[in-house]
């Protein structure tokens, strides 16, 4: 493939590697004139079907990392032609088709990424990419989360609800993803953290209670680089199961407890 570039394809999962290979692949397209495609895949960890659980658990966290990609975007590619792109699926294989699809002169993407299912920045996609890939591939090699702060523990993209959707769809959501809190946004951003307790409360009711007559609790965040003991001592004096982590007024992900204690006990 000879220069110039002019498509640049750069998956993100919104860590700090993949953003630091969005930054190059800006340095790259402001040399060449060049259009950035910014991709994200969402993990499927539940097979689509028909079912308007399943349905509704995906458009959201599809429409949260759609804010989530046009925010980066005015961040970090200011005068730069940029697209932006969210697929479902595996990873490796998405950033494939991606590739295929665009016809992309150039693939910019980090080697690492945080832990959890929305990890998928590891060595054995990043060979498999390289392998398969029809356009050069330009690797981004970063350090990964300092293992004592949020970001490296926390779930990216967590799946969100809105404040008036009906506590019978968000409750479906929970089950179906094995979770026990919930964001809630407004305007794409996040105001409230709806808990399993919350919810519980109005059994009988689910199907006319908007999320909002369900919030007890005044929402409190962290941020990526809040140090994970930090989040823990919130938790656990609030007594609170997760606390979302926000970044920029963009809710970039979920810490739970299970995560805290994960990272408590790994030290050493």
């Amino acid at each position: 493939m000879s220069l110039p570039y002019r498509k640049i394809l750069c998956p993100v999962d919104f860590d700090e590697n993949s953003i630091a290979a969005l930054e190059t692949a800006a340095e790259i397209a402001r040399h060449f004139d060049a259009t950035v495609y910014v991709l994200h895949t969402i993990l499927l960890v539940i097979a689509p079907t028909s079912m308007p659980v399943y349905v509704d658990l995906y458009k959201a966290q599809e429409d949260t990392a759609r804010r989530n990609l046009l925010e980066l975007a005015r961040k970090h590619l200011a005068g730069i032609k940029y697209e932006i792109m969210v697929n479902m699926g595996e990873p490796a294989a998405s950033i494939l088709k991606a590739e295929r699809g665009i016809g992309a002169d150039l693939l910019v993407m980090s080697t690492h990424g945080r832990r959890g299912v929305s990890r998928f920045f590891l060595g054995s996609v990043a060979e498999l990419v390289l392998r398969e890939a029809r356009c050069p591939v330009m690797t981004v090699h970063q350090h990964a989360p300092q293992k004592h702060l949020v970001g490296a523990w926390m779930t990216a993209s967590p799946v969100t609800a809105q404040l008036d959707e009906k506590l019978s769809t968000i409750h479906a959501k929970m089950l179906e993803g094995g979770f026990r809190n919930i964001p809630v946004l407004a305007d794409g951003r996040v105001v409230a953290m709806l808990t399993e307790g919350d919810i519980r409360s109005f059994v009988g009711h689910f199907d006319d209670t908007p999320a909002k007559r369900a919030i007890t609790q005044a929402l409190v965040t962290v941020g990526p680089q809040t140090p994970i003991r930090e989040a823990a001592r919130i938790m656990r004096e609030r007594k609170i199961d997760g606390l979302p982590v926000v970044e920029d007024d963009r809710l970039v992900g979920i810490i739970t407890t299970s995560d805290a204690l994960a990272a408590t006990t790994s030290e050493g």
